[in-house]
Order: structure tokens, then C-alpha cells, then sequence
């Protein structure tokens, strides 16, 4: 069972010395793996949240470029689109060039780099609406990536943490 925050403080009193001799090593071990897998649970959330925001801004985008399609001429018509997804628990916001051969259309992804953003050099050919609404997205897509890379980060940290708890608690039942 899972102590609160509160009943913790008050095991930490002079007083709970027999409380804290009571609390085993399994329950120690309980809690804070407990604790891993709730920060877990939340850290793959929020990715999902990031994801969604991402998708709303290609949503966005991709509104603009119909739009343009149906009503603008063909000096107003872009072949960039954009694509958000998750590939092993890792975020991906990604621009890419449409371009038709032998009755077929095809993609070609740009290269992002190591950047947080794309270049805007590679948009310059493209009509100014696209190009702002390009810098838009991507100006959110940026901050996206970043929130992402943060994620990333703490589910690293937290493998390290896990380590450490099953270091302080070894598994009794693995015979040496």
C-alpha cells in the first residue's frame, strides 16, 4: 500500500523510529517503483499532449494549403506538406516536398539537421502565404521539439533512476 506524502513527513519525526523499522525494504522498494512507473505514465502522456498540439498546427497548415489549392492560381498552389507522428517514443514533426513523375506523386522529406528547426532557405520558391504560414507552424513545431527533447530526456534520467532503486534493492530471489 502506498504511503502519502504526509504520512512519509511523519515517519522522517524522531518519534516514528518504530513506524520507519516496520516500513521493510519491499515496501521501500514498492513505493519508489511505484513512483517510476507513474512518472512514466505521465512523461508518455505528455508526449501525446505535445503530438496532439504538433498535429493541430499541421491541421493548420494543411487547412491553408487547400484553401489556396481551390481558390488561387497555379503561381499560388504549394507542393510542401508536413507530418507529425511517434516513432519509438520519439516525436517527429517533418516537412516534406510533393512532386508527381510517371503519374505517381512522391514525397521527398527535408533534412532538418541538428537544428530545432528547419532552414527557411528551404521554403524561399514557395508563394509568400506559404512561406508565412510555414514560419508559423514552424515556429510552434520549434518549441514542440524542444518540450520533446525535455521528455526525452527525463524518460533517460528516469531509466538512471530505476537503476539506482534496483541497485539499492536487489531482486532477493536471483541466487548467487
Amino acid at each position: 500500500m502506498e504511503k502519502t506524502s504526509e504520512q512519509l513527513e511523519c515517519m522522517l519525526k524522531k518519534q516514528a523510529e518504530p513506524e520507519r523499522f516496520n516500513f521493510s525494504e519491499d515496501a521501500l522498494k514498492e513505493e519508489s517503483s511505484s513512483f517510476i512507473d507513474q512518472i512514466r505514465k505521465l512523461i508518455k502522456h505528455e508526449l501525446l499532449i505535445t503530438a496532439v498540439d504538433a498535429q493541430k498546427q499541421a491541421d493548420s497548415y494543411w487547412e491553408s494549403n487547400t484553401s489556396a489549392r481551390e481558390s488561387g492560381s497555379m503561381d499560388e498552389r504549394c507542393f510542401v506538406g508536413t507530418r507529425v507522428r511517434i516513432i519509438r517514443e520519439s516525436l517527429h514533426m517533418e516537412w516534406f516536398r510533393l512532386y508527381n513523375a510517371e503519374d505517381r506523386t512522391f514525397t521527398n522529406y527535408l533534412k532538418k539537421g541538428k537544428e530545432s528547426r528547419y532552414k527557411d532557405a528551404y521554403f524561399k520558391k514557395e508563394p509568400k502565404w506559404a512561406r508565412e504560414a510555414i514560419k508559423d507552424v514552424e515556429d510552434r513545431y520549434e518549441l514542440l521539439r524542444k518540450r520533446a527533447a525535455v521528455l526525452t530526456a527525463l524518460r533517460r534520467n528516469l531509466r538512471e533512476y530505476e537503476k539506482l532503486i534496483n541497485t539499492c534493492f536487489p531482486d532477493k530471489s536471483i541466487d548467487n
